[in-house]
């Protein structure tokens, strides 16, 4: 069989899976001319990059150095290419410093590279070196692949720079080059900039639109419907991209009225069966509590993957249903779909509000079966889920065989104690979690003073209130400033109390007050009731809890004139009073 023969099979088959006898081929065309030798080999190494097929790949380059085959620039870039396809960037680099000649297709290839694999920096070394080097002029591939290297470094200055060769060799209207240029502004948080360079490009394609939008998506959703506004006005067909990423944003900004808009489009686009685009959809309906037409859109998806699922269910519990969030866990694995650590992590949330432990207990086993596929996150929800399910016992067990603890796993023991009349128990805890070095933050100081407040710890609590400033630079907040109202309040220092509320830095917020009104509630004292409600009622006259909470008062000393006063008050105000609820679990 003639080389020429051998060549056109190989052309008409498929890429191999099982090894093909390099040498064996070798022996068909050895007396065959220099270019259909040269094209042979050509393809075959193209065959080998393709499949990562780097033992074979390096067989043909053996010959080459062994002399058996007359070697080319033409062919030595292939064998680059095929070392960067596979991976093998020492060989590479070490072919690309050896070979005698260089063109513009050997510095792209090894560049791009080096990016492919994760090494931006050496990527730009290079393309430094071959603009210094100065035999072979940069062309559109090359400075894509440089750009894309730009857009991962940390100094936005290269990308400047990068772009400013671009317009001196002529090549600012290329769309590819646009594209990677916004790209990189993106990716470096410059939104502004971003947006100017795509108002003064004359040619925007698809790929421009959803570069912007993307961006806009990561540093400022806002600007994301006027972009698709923009868009139907300009009649620019979207893709799915673009459809995922604008209900996305839709989603982050509760815009109901242009998500129906969207998704009429969506249907008629074709664009509907995609995977991404159904979760985004899915996602918009849940983030504005429409559950049953996000039930609707999920049942229309023809394919569901695991992120579908967990987002089904969490949007159930987002909308309040984590009873219906568990449900959809449940036919997720019915279905044989393995649940990940986010789907896990919906589940424990939803056993904690509704303070399953049973169900709670079974999920458990669930994450042991796991093992190392899940991550801290879960482990603090599984925390969460037994500490509101009052089995502490159950939550110290999992901390103590935590091996990464997060300040969300500390924070998270400290509440769970403090909640469960295990006061003294968080303050240790917390003094425990300073020894090992973890910083806390607002939140913990949050569930710390909560913590005093339930024990009655008042002079542990003035001492890590002061500290928060002094010894960890956290201003308190309305909420540090509520708890320690709350201490003082039930431990009868109601002048402190107020005291401490009036020299706030701040204006003092509703909770602080009605935290005070419920303290006067349990003492029985009247005076500074009333001028905390009458603060708490400026701040908020449609609010129940003020006036629910001095009428108590006015209960509690028998006054039921000021009782009537304030139930006709609240009437003349249509002030409504929310109706308790209370729920029970029961076994189907």
């Amino acid at each position: 069989m003639s080389c020429l023969r051998l060549n056109l099979v190989l052309q008409g088959t498929r890429p191999w899976r099982k090894p093909f006898p390099v040498p064996a081929f070798h022996a068909h065309f050895s007396t065959s001319s220099t270019a259909e030798e040269g094209d042979l080999y050509s393809n075959l190494l193209s065959k080998c990059a393709k499949a990562s097929n780097l033992r074979h790949g390096t067989a043909i380059h053996a010959k080459f150095i062994k002399g058996s085959v007359s070697t080319s620039l033409y062919l030595h870039n292939h064998i680059l290419i095929m070392y960067v396809k596979c991976g093998e960037l020492v060989n590479a680099h070490q072919l690309f410093d050896e070979m005698p000649h260089r063109n513009v297709v050997t510095w792209s290839a090894i560049i791009a590279g080096f990016i492919q694999q994760g090494f931006q920096n050496e990527a730009l070394a290079l393309f430094s070196r071959m603009f210094h080097d100065g035999m072979v002029k940069p062309n559109e591939f090359t400075l894509v692949s440089a750009l894309h290297a730009c857009s991962l470094h940390q100094d936005l200055a290269l990308s400047y720079q990068v772009y400013g060769l671009i317009v001196r060799l002529g090549f600012e209207s290329n769309i590819f080059l646009m594209n990677a240029f916004l790209t990189a502004l993106i990716r470096h948080g410059k939104l502004v900039e971003t947006l100017e360079v795509f108002e003064w490009s004359t040619d925007k394609d698809i790929v421009s639109w959803n570069a912007v939008i993307a961006g806009c998506l990561q540093h400022s959703y806002y600007n994301v419907p006027g972009l698709w506004l923009r868009m139907n006005r300009e009649a620019v067909k979207p893709d799915g991209f673009t459809f995922a990423t604008v209900l996305t944003g839709l989603a982050a900004l509760s815009d109901l009225n242009l998500g129906l808009q969207v998704h009429a489009q969506l249907v008629k686009s074709g664009h509907a069966d995609e995977n991404c685009v159904g979760n985004s959809l899915v996602d918009m309906y849940m983030k504005n509590q429409r559950l049953a037409d996000g039930f609707r859109a999920f049942q229309e998806m023809p394919q569901r993957d695991v992120s579908s699922w967990t987002q089904m269910a969490a949007g159930c519990l987002r909308c309040g249903e984590p009873g219906i969030a568990l449900e959809v866990i449940a036919d997720m694995r019915k279905t044989g779909v393995k649940p990940n650590r986010f789907t896990l992590a919906t589940a424990f949330n939803a056993c904690a509000t509704l303070s399953s432990w049973e169900e709670g207990k079974k999920l458990h086993g669930l994450r042991i079966k796991l093992g190392t596929e899940i991550d801290v996150c879960v482990d603090n929800a599984l925390l969460d889920m037994y500490a509101k399910c009052g089995s502490m016992d159950a939550a110290w067990t999992v901390f103590q065989l935590m091996n990464d603890r997060s300040i969300v796993s500390w924070t998270t023991m400290i509440m769970g104690c403090a909640q469960n009349g295990q006061a003294r128990k968080a303050l240790k805890i917390f003094d425990e979690m300073i020894l090992e070095g973890i910083e806390p933050n607002y939140v913990t100081f949050i569930c710390l003073l909560y913590a005093c407040s339930q024990g009655g710890f008042i002079d542990e609590g003035w001492k890590y209130f002061s500290s928060m400033s002094n010894d960890h630079g956290i201003s308190p907040g309305e909420d540090h400033y509520a708890c320690m109202v709350n201490l003082l309040g039930r431990g009868g220092h109601i002048k402190e109390a107020e005291e401490l509320i009036l020299a706030m830095p701040f204006k003092p917020g509703m909770l602080v007050w009605q935290t005070l009104l419920g303290a006067c509630q349990l003492h029985g004292d009247i005076q500074t009731g009333k001028r905390a409600a009458e603060h708490a009622m400026n701040l908020d006259k449609k609010h129940p809890s003020s006036y629910v909470l001095l009428s108590n008062i006015f209960a509690g000393l028998n006054n039921w004139h000021g009782v009537g006063d304030l139930r006709e008050l609240m009437e003349t105000s249509d002030v409504k009073k929310i109706p308790g609820s209370s729920w029970i679990e029961y076994l189907r």
